[in-house]
């Protein structure tokens, strides 16, 4: 038996070598951020591991060896993840381990990682909120239970997701907020309300400014650059006071001015963003983003706030129940690193900025001179449905 089968004889059959760690919360950074920690084991008694940070990726080559049952780990302190090194990853059970985090206080648990499942759990999840989001649109009694509900009874449960970043409680509570309001401006007679209109728009807001905030926080340019996009995605908001309730059923609350380019625009700055300062949920983040671009375009216009309020409420949701019973239940992370270096976080917040950049200036120059796009909506039509 050789040295590889030792190791996982404990719980994995066969030769399945890779683990996964993540780590999200002021342990990480004192903005809450994430980071991943990728190890896959070989036969001849290496281990390459990588580390996803939030502008970067660090990767170093260890020799590992057993002792009982934990791991220890051997190679150049200096190195990128020289923190690592004569570090023992301990054994927990027969489907986790365990080390240090840097901080020699927190905890960094692995699971083992399984790439066919991981992808099949991205689908699972499209579909997910595909389905939830129709739900809400059609079922009162789904959204009270989602909306009203489910967010009270499962704190307990939520408790144990491991999430102690301020962000993401934030996050679940204001798209939570944004859902249930979705709901009364729907079903409770105040969609002819200026100011009801107006908190529409404010939610979107918020929901742009907690993550600019969150960018601005960090030290590193691209953080700066992509945080600026948010400012032009923030400032473009428009046509706000059509916001309107669908006389038809379902009665889905409509943005008729809400352009297809500004949707794309606040996608690929959201998917930045996320990338940037979450690698641990970045996968995650393009499939919550897509859904309701897929509901706004495919199958009812007008609907990508609404799409957007109901299926990151449920993400949120579904990410804090989900992630206590993989972690507890299961023993499997669904974590997939995506490619990751300092030019590529550059050129992506870059590319965040120039789109939101154009839409701002042809935007504005619509408002200050009258002159917009023949073939381009940018705010100048009341409705683009």
């Amino acid at each position: 038996m050789g040295t590889l089968d030792k190791v996982f004889a404990q719980g994995l059959p066969g030769d399945h070598g890779r683990w996964i760690g993540t780590l999200e919360g002021s342990m990480v950074d004192s903005q809450g951020s994430g980071l991943v920690y990728d190890f896959q084991f070989k036969e001849d008694g290496t281990v390459d591991v990588e580390k996803s940070l939030t502008v970067s990726k660090l990767k170093q080559t260890f020799n590992w060896t057993m002792e009982g049952e934990n791991i220890v780990l051997s190679g150049e302190a200096s190195g990128p993840i020289g923190e690592l090194s004569d570090r023992t990853i301990t054994y927990i059970d027969d489907t986790r381990y365990e080390f240090k985090h840097v901080d020699g206080i927190t905890d960094v648990e692995i699971r083992k990682s399984k790439p066919f499942w991981s992808w099949m759990h991205l689908v699972f999840l499209f579909v997910v909120l595909m389905v939830g989001n129709e739900l809400s649109r059609y079922y009162k009694g789904v959204s009270y239970l989602l909306y009203f509900i489910l967010p009270i009874a499962l704190i307990p449960h939520w408790m144990k997701a491991g999430f102690d970043g301020w962000f993401r409680w934030i996050k679940l509570y204001s798209a939570v907020a944004g859902s249930v309001f979705t709901m009364i401006f729907r079903f409770h007679n105040i969609d002819g309300k200026t100011w009801a209109k107006f908190v529409v728009m404010l939610i979107l807001a918020i929901n742009i400014a907690e993550a600019v905030l969150q960018d601005f926080s960090q030290p590193d340019l691209p953080n700066l650059i992509n945080g600026i996009a948010g400012v032009l995605c923030m400032i473009t908001i428009s046509r706000w006071k059509g916001v309107k309730r669908d006389e038809q059923k379902p009665h889905d609350m409509l943005w008729p001015g809400m352009t297809t380019f500004w949707i794309l625009a606040y996608d690929i700055w959201n998917i930045t963003f996320v990338y940037i300062n979450f690698p641990n949920t970045v996968a995650f983040s393009f499939i919550v983003l897509l859904a309701p671009t897929v509901a706004a375009i495919w199958i009812k216009k007008g609907t990508y706030l609404q799409a957007r309020a109901f299926t990151l409420a449920i993400y949120m949701m579904y990410l804090f129940s989900f992630k206590a019973f993989a972690d507890n239940s299961l023993g499997l992370t669904f974590v997939i690193p995506m490619p990751r270096s300092e030019g590529l976080v550059m050129a992506m917040a870059l590319v965040s900025l120039a789109m939101n950049a154009v839409y701002f200036v042809l935007h504005y120059r619509w408002r200050f001179t009258g002159k917009a796009p023949s073939n381009i909506e940018v705010g100048q039509s009341e409705s683009v449905l």
